[in-house]
C-alpha cells in the first residue's frame, strides 16, 4: 500500500531570517539553526557550523523534535537537495529556509520513513522533481504528494530492524576508514614530534630552504556545464580542503580552451589553497592518483623544489597538515572579509619549521605509501558494502525481504 507522504504527516518549512540578525556565537534569547551543511550521511551534525537566529523568528512548530527528519530543500548542488537524515534525541533548536522538517505521524515508524527518504526510489523522485538552473529546489507541495509504501506497522519494525543491521556494517567501516586516517597524522607525530615545539631538537630551516616556490593555476570562466565535447576540468577549492585530494572536485572548462602543459595536475604534485577561510587556507593535498584532465586554478598553487632529491614530498603534506603550521598559515593570511583569506608566496616560503634527515623522511614517506595500499583496499571493500545497502534499501521498499 502506498500512501501521500502529506497524509502521514506533515512537512514543516525552515526557518526564514534576515542575513544580519543571525550570529555564529549563542547569544541570549537565541535558537540554534541547523543547514544543509549538516546533513550528513552519518546523521545530523549538531555541534558543528551552527548559526543562531532570534528565538522571535521561531515557531513552537518548527522547533526540531525526536524523530523528525531534517531534509535539504534548496542547494546549488544537485548531490545535495533532497538529503535527510533523522534526529533521534531532544534538541532545543530548528532548521533553515533551506532546509524542512518531515514529521511522521503515528501510522509510520520515523526510522522506516527515514530510510524511505534514502532509498533508490527517492533518489529516483528527487532527480525528476529538483528545478532550477543554478539552485536546485523541491517544492514542499510535491514532497506532501510523494507516495510512500507504507506496511503496516510490525511490518515497517522489521526492516527496520533488518536495515539497521546492514548500516551497522557501514558504520564499522567507517570507524575502521577513519582509524585508518588517523594513524598517519599519529605516525609523523612519533617519528618527528610537534613542529612548534621541535622536542627532537631537529635543525630549523625556513621554507624557501626546500622550497624554490609555488606554481599556481589560472582562473577560468566557466558556466558549469559540461558537454560531450568537454575535455577538461578545472579543479575547486574544495578539491583540496579537507587534506585528500578529490579530483571530483572541479568544473568542466569551455570548450576550446587548449591547456598549457604546466597547467595539469600531475601524479606526485603537492597542491597548497591559497585561499579560504582561516581555518582552510593553506589546505594541502599529496596526489596520489589523477584524471590526466584536471588542472589547476588561480586559488590553488603546486610545490616547486629546491633540489627534489633532497626533500620527500610525502614528510612535506604531512608536514603542512600538521596543526602547528596550519595555525601559523592561518595567522599569517590576510584579508578584509570575515570568511575568505588569502597568503602570499612569500609569508609561506619566510616560515620556518623542522628539517629531519632526508633517510627518516623517506621512511616515513615509505610507510605512508603502505598505508596508502591499505586504504585503497579498504575503499574498495567500503564500496562494495554501499553497493550492498543500496541493493538492500531497494528491494526493502519494493517488498522483496
Amino acid at each position: 500500500m502506498k500512501k501521500k507522504l502529506g497524509a502521514m504527516g506533515e512537512v514543516i518549512k525552515g526557518v526564514s531570517f534576515d542575513k544580519g540578525e543571525s550570529s555564529y556565537l549563542s547569544l541570549d534569547g537565541y535558537i540554534p539553526i541547523l543547514r544543509a551543511g549538516n546533513i550528513t550521511e552519518h546523521g545530523l551534525k549538531l555541534d558543528d557550523d551552527i548559526i543562531w537566529v532570534p528565538k522571535s523568528r521561531v515557531s513552537s512548530g518548527q522547533m526540531l523534535k525526536p524523530n523528525d527528519v531534517v531534509i535539504c530543500m534548496s542547494s546549488g548542488s544537485a548531490a545535495i537537495v533532497g538529503k535527510s537524515a533523522l534526529i533521534r534525541q531532544t534538541w532545543n533548536g530548528s532548521v533553515g529556509a533551506f532546509c524542512a522538517i518531515v514529521r511522521f505521524g503515528n501510522a509510520v515508524n520515523a526510522q522506516y520513513g527515514a530510510y524511505w527518504l534514502r532509498s533508490p526510489e527517492f533518489i529516483q523522485w528527487r532527480d525528476s522533481q529538483a528545478k532550477g538552473a543554478n539552485i536546485q529546489n523541491l517544492r514542499k507541495s510535491a514532497l506532501e504528494e510523494l507516495e510512500i509504501s507504507l506496511p503496516p506497522l510490525p511490518e515497517q519494525e522489521r526492516i527496520v530492524h533488518l536495515l539497521d543491521e546492514a548500516d551497522a556494517l557501514r558504520r564499522l567501516r567507517r570507524q575502521a576508514n577513519q582509524r585508518m586516517q588517523d594513524f598517519v597524522p599519529a605516525l609523523f607525530q612519533e617519528m618527528f614530534g610537534d613542529p612548534a615545539r621541535n622536542e627532537k631538537g631537529w635543525k630549523i630551516v625556513p621554507v624557501r630552504s626546500f622550497v624554490k616556490g609555488f606554481q599556481a593555476g589560472k582562473s577560468i570562466l566557466t558556466d558549469g556545464k559540461e558537454t560531450e565535447d568537454t575535455n577538461y576540468w578545472v579543479l575547486k577549492v574544495s578539491a583540496v580542503t579537507w587534506g585528500q585530494y578529490d579530483a571530483k572536485e572541479s568544473k568542466p572548462v569551455p570548450v576550446g580552451y587548449i591547456p598549457g602543459k604546466d597547467h595539469f595536475v600531475r601524479k606526485g604534485d603537492l597542491l597548497f589553497s591559497r585561499a579560504n577561510t582561516t581555518e582552510l587556507v593553506g589546505a594541502t593535498v599529496y596526489v596520489f592518483d589523477t584524471p590526466e584532465n584536471r588542472l589547476l586554478s588561480d586559488k590553488l598553487w603546486r610545490f616547486v623544489w629546491q633540489e627534489p632529491e633532497c626533500i620527500d614530498p610525502l614528510f612535506v603534506w604531512s608536514l603542512f597538515q600538521s596543526s602547528a603550521l596550519r595555525r601559523e598559515i592561518g595567522q599569517r593570511a590576510t584579508g578584509t572579509g570575515g570568511s575568505m583569506k588569502n597568503i602570499s608566496q612569500e609569508k609561506v616560503l619566510a616560515m620556518n619549521c623542522p628539517f629531519p634527515p632526508l633517510s627518516l623522511q623517506r621512511k616515513f614517506a615509505t610507510c605512508v605509501q603502505q598505508v596508502r595500499s591499505l586504504q585503497d583496499t579498504q575503499q574498495r571493500s567500503t564500496e562494495r558494502i554501499e553497493a550492498a545497502f543500496q541493493s538492500l534499501l531497494a528491494r526493502a521498499f519494493a517488498g522483496e525481504l
